[in-house]
């Protein structure tokens, strides 16, 4: 079995954007720093303008697609009881271990190498104290935080990440550097202006360490468990965690399981072109006002974003859209041959002070779908 459920919507959509994308401005930064970044990507880009979306228009007061019977195209097979052999949803050594450093990322960090001098491409991570004339200026100093450079990758004024090329973590010495003409002013500690613009300046420079390409994941134990997972997922123990972890991944077995039994096993005579067209409407409206928000074209928002480029993600688009109908239309028979519904009290509830911003933004009849949705999965775990 090989079909997985597509859930192509617009309040599902989550594009990843890069951190430089949203700070992108002037190198007449006025921060002081020596960093500094490229000119406005949108100065040559075609922006979209935003467009009026409504989400709502094609889904009823129920949560179904408007005028659509779903019954009426697909013959259900037997949903509930289905039996799921053990082997199908029972997690691998490899899928615990990948889960287990997913949920341990955030704490982890890269080993640290130290016994060898800086080369061009690595990543250091240095302390800085910035000065002009003698003089140390706001913004230019690290104050013992340490930041994390890449040469050759990191944007910095002048030559400044090369000068750390052939010294090694623990030395500290000085780096010379001259402030681009059109650099802001800064000011030093008693508030006074420090002119940054044109002057040579001096970074008295200590590399920390060059960072390694190895993640290193802390041990989950009893105490690291209680106090990091226990607020977001219960667990006290780390017996606890490997069971939540274990149980995650049968769930999401028989989930998928379940959908390819679906696909396999649902008979469908037709699948209404209007959900498609819905479907693709919205997201490329969604799309659309991405793009225009971060000020930048389609096409490089699509590359940000993995997709490679505009035609890359239509063609993605269009090849997943009728997976995406089908799937939609099956889980909408779902939900008419159980009765489901979707009050406007239940949605107050689950979105609480969220509420109001996620019926103006998609409208009441969208939000019932998509809880719909949610429930008709929800039906799909608990019943097999």
């Amino acid at each position: 079995m090989k079909n997985k459920m597509i859930r192509l919507g617009a309040a599902a959509l989550a594009l990843a954007m890069i951190a430089a994308l949203a700070g992108c401005g002037s190198t007449s930064g006025t921060s002081g720093s020596a960093s500094t970044s490229g000119s406005s990507a949108s100065a040559s880009e075609d922006v979209p303008e935003t467009v009026e979306i409504d989400f709502s228009k094609y889904i009823d007061e129920n949560g179904f697609w408007k005028d659509i019977r779903a019954l009426d195209y697909v013959t259900l097979p037997q949903y509930k009881g289905v039996e799921i052999p053990a082997e199908e949803i029972e997690p691998t050594e490899e899928e615990l271990q990948s889960n287990r450093e997913s949920l341990l990322s955030q704490w982890a960090s890269y080993n640290q190498i130290t016994d060898r001098a800086v080369e061009d491409g690595d990543t250091v991570n240095i302390d800085y104290v910035g000065s002009v004339d003698g003089v140390e200026f706001t913004g230019g100093n690290t104050n013992g935080a340490g930041t994390t450079v890449t040469i050759g990758v990191t944007r910095y004024i002048d030559d400044f990440l090369e000068q750390l090329i052939g010294h090694k973590p623990g030395e500290t010495f000085d780096v010379n550097v001259t402030f681009p003409e059109d650099y802001s002013d800064s000011t030093d500690a008693d508030g006074n202006t420090v002119v940054l613009a044109g002057k040579d300046a001096v970074f008295t420079t200590t590399i920390n360490y060059i960072q390694g390409d190895e993640l290193i994941y802390p041990e989950m134990d009893d105490a690291f468990v209680a106090e990091n997972l226990q607020a977001t997922y219960g667990w006290t123990t780390a017996a606890e965690a490997e069971e939540g972890i274990a149980t995650a991944i049968r769930n999401s077995k028989k989930y998928n399981y379940m959908l390819d039994y679906l696909a396999e096993n649902a008979q469908i005579t037709e699948v209404p072109e209007a959900i498609a067209n819905n479907m693709r409407e919205a997201q490329l409206a969604s799309v659309n006002n991405q793009a225009a928000s971060y000020g930048v074209s389609v096409d490089t928002l699509m590359m940000l974003s993995g997709y490679g480029s505009e035609d890359e993600y239509l063609a993605m688009l269009e090849e997943q859209l009728p997976e995406a109908a089908k799937f939609s239309l099956i889980r909408q028979a779902i939900a008419e041959q159980e009765g489901m519904t979707v009050t406007e009290e239940e949605l107050q509830e689950m979105l609480g002070d969220n509420y109001q911003t996620y019926v103006d933004t998609y409208g009441l009849n969208y939000i019932k779908q998509d809880v719909m949705i949610g429930k008709v999965d929800q039906l799909l775990l608990d019943e097999n």
